[in-house]
């Protein structure tokens, strides 16, 4: 397996583009190899004004390992919605073997994987957040898709544990993947509904927001999987649906990890002499950890009030549109309905 990274918009300008001339040299290698799994790791692959020519020149690489038994897989990051074509499908379904990270799901009958990001079935909250992936444009990207023949899984991330956030907007995400089923229309199709916890992110104006604790937005991810089978029945949703979070252990450790100085690397370094596997840490052992470094665990989750922030330097956030933007979100929150 050999990771090919494209940089895409990450929200500041400026942006780079990586070289065709160096990826596409990166594919001779892997051929010469025999190196048969590629990931083009990209905030937005769609905008890489070069990705016609990469996945031509992946799709050559992948003809000439088939006429030798052989099968090339090429995995697709994450791609806006409203960037979806008729002629990006064409392209990436000539791949043949392709799909997105969680591919390693081993869906049964799953042609492809389409990765597309509502974030919030809640229109409101897309819009207060300042998220671009309307309805109408996730809709016009899965009608492309039903008239694919190669793509009959789609999976949709959305965001839970946010400020602002009801019980009811949770749910509505079951409602939205069954809808998305509806109109994905494939007999085979597959819909993965997979969660995100809510983390806000130096050099946006949710920066300073609180975050939920994962033990309770893994509570969430059951209550929108019960919904969902309340809506579709045990037998339809084994068939089409999943619903997958990104596990307790992971999610402690993002906690720690996005708002914390670099006394973390210390807790991690004793987390591994202690022998801790952090795939399978538990909060528990983080408290623990980060109390031997005079670290609170609880402290990560709450909201940030203080002026200097552990990434300062790097802050140019403008504090008028956070504070208004929390208190918006304050006050949906606390409105009942």
């Amino acid at each position: 397996m050999f990771r090919i990274r494209g940089q895409g918009p990450l929200g500041v300008p400026p942006f780079r583009h990586a070289p065709i001339d160096m990826l596409m040299d990166y594919i001779d290698r892997l051929e010469a190899q025999k190196i048969r799994r590629i990931i083009i790791s990209s905030p937005t692959f769609t905008q890489y004004r070069h990705r016609g020519e990469l996945l031509d020149h992946i799709s050559a690489y992948a003809r000439r390992a088939a006429a030798e038994g052989e099968t090339v897989t090429t995995i697709i990051g994450s791609i806006r919605a409203d960037e979806l074509t008729a002629d990006y499908l064409e392209s990436v379904t000539e791949l043949e073997e392709f799909g997105h990270l969680f591919t390693e799901l081993n869906l049964d009958k799953s042609r492809g994987i389409i990765t597309i990001a509502p974030e919030w079935a809640s229109p409101d909250l897309v819009a207060m957040y300042g998220k671009t992936q309307r309805r109408e444009r996730v809709d016009n990207a899965i009608e492309l898709c039903r008239q694919s023949k190669d793509v009959n899984t789609v999976m949709l991330y959305f965001i839970v544990g946010a400020p602002g956030e009801r019980d009811a907007d949770r749910l509505a995400i079951a409602d939205y993947a069954q809808e998305v089923l509806y109109r994905l229309g494939h007999p085979d199709g597959t819909v993965i509904v997979k969660l995100h916890q809510f983390m806000p992110k130096p050099g946006t104006a949710s920066q300073r927001l609180r975050m939920s604790d994962p033990d309770v937005v893994h509570t969430h991810t059951a209550q929108i999987e019960a919904r969902l089978r309340d809506l579709v029945g045990d037998e339809k949703f084994e068939q089409h649906f999943r619903v997958l979070d990104l596990g307790a252990s992971h999610m402690h450790l993002e906690v720690i990890c996005s708002r914390g100085d670099r006394r973390i690397g210390l807790v991690l370094e004793d987390l591994y002499d202690a022998n801790v596997d952090l795939s399978t840490v538990t909060k528990d052992q983080l408290v623990e950890g980060l109390a031997r470094r005079g670290l609170s665990y609880d402290r990560h989750l709450r909201h940030m009030d203080e002026p200097v922030l552990p990434w300062h330097t790097l802050n140019h956030v403008n504090t008028t549109a956070e504070q208004q933007l929390a208190t918006a979100l304050y006050e949906r929150e606390c409105t009942i309905g």
